[in-house]
C-alpha cells in the first residue's frame, strides 16, 4: 500500500512536471521519478492507488443462486465496478459477501446499492413464496420462487444504462485486483431446474415486481436512498 503522503507528493510533482517553466518541470519530474523508484512504483501503481473496494453481505452460501449473481453483475455495470464473490467462515458461522472493486466512490455506492436491492429482492421473493399453494412440493415452490427472482432481476436490468469505463480505469482495476486478490477463479452460480408451463406465471409475476424498482446511478457517498420501490 502506498502511504498517502508519498502518493500526494508524487502526484504534486507530476502536476508540476507540466509547468511552462522548463527548469521547474524538469526538477519536479526528477523528484517524482526518484520517489517512484524508491518505492518501486509505476504509473499503473499510481492509478491503482485510487481504486478501492467495498463489500456487501451476500445472503447465500458457497455458491450464490443465479438471481443473486445476476444482481451483482447489473449493479457492477451500473456503477462501473467489478464484482468478486467471497465465501468462507466468520467464526463458527458460514459467511459470504460481494466485493465491488473500482474508483472508491463507485465501489462504495455499488456495495450499498447491492445491499438495498438484495433486501428488496429477497423480501419480494419471500412474499411470493408464502402465497404459493401449500399443496405444492417444496422443490416446486423453490423453483418457482427462484424463477420469480430471476425475472425480477431481469426487469431491473432493463432499466439500467451501463456506466462507461475508460480503458485506463479498467487497467487500473485489473492491476489492483491482481495485486490485492491474486488469481481469481470464475464462479458459476447455482442454476435452477428447467421451468415448465406452470412456472411461467411465477416468471411473469417476478418481472412485474421488478418493473416497480428503480435504480439511480447518481447516488451520493452519504449513502442516501439509492432506490425507490413502489
Amino acid at each position: 500500500m502506498i502511504p498517502d503522503r508519498i502518493l500526494r507528493k508524487i502526484e504534486a510533482c507530476l502536476a508540476l512536471a507540466g509547468s511552462d517553466n522548463p527548469n521547474e518541470a524538469a526538477t519536479a519530474l526528477r523528484q517524482a521519478q526518484k520517489m517512484m523508484a524508491e518505492y518501486g512504483l509505476t504509473q499503473l501503481d499510481l492509478a491503482a492507488a485510487r481504486i478501492g473496494e467495498h463489500s456487501a453481505r451476500a445472503r447465500s452460501g458457497k455458491r450464490p443462486p443465479n438471481y443473486l449473481g445476476a444482481l451483482a453483475a447489473i449493479v457492477a455495470r451500473a456503477f462501473g465496478t467489478h464484482p468478486i464473490y467471497r465465501a468462507g467462515w466468520r467464526g463458527a458461522a458460514p459467511s459470504s459477501e460481494l466485493i465491488f472493486v473500482g474508483p472508491d466512490s463507485h465501489a462504495r455506492i455499488s456495495a450499498y446499492a447491492f445491499e438495498v436491492l438484495q433486501r428488496q429482492l429477497l423480501r419480494d421473493r419471500s412474499r411470493y413464496l408464502a402465497e404459493l399453494p401449500r399443496r405444492l412440493k417444496r422443490s416446486t415452490k423453490t423453483r418457482r420462487a427462484d424463477a420469480f427472482a430471476e425475472a425480477w432481476v431481469l426487469a431491473v436490468s432493463r432499466q439500467i444504462a451501463p456506466q462507461a469505463v475508460d480503458a485506463a480505469t479498467r487497467e487500473a482495476i485489473e492491476h489492483y485486483m491482481g495485486r490485492t486478490h491474486g488469481p481469481l477463479r470464475s464462479l458459476t452460480p447455482r442454476q435452477n431446474d428447467k421451468l415448465n408451463a406452470y412456472d411461467r406465471t411465477a416468471y411473469s409475476a417476478g418481472y412485474r415486481a421488478g418493473e416497480a424498482v428503480q435504480l439511480h446511478a447518481g447516488v451520493e457517498s452519504t449513502r442516501r436512498e439509492a432506490l425507490a420501490h413502489d
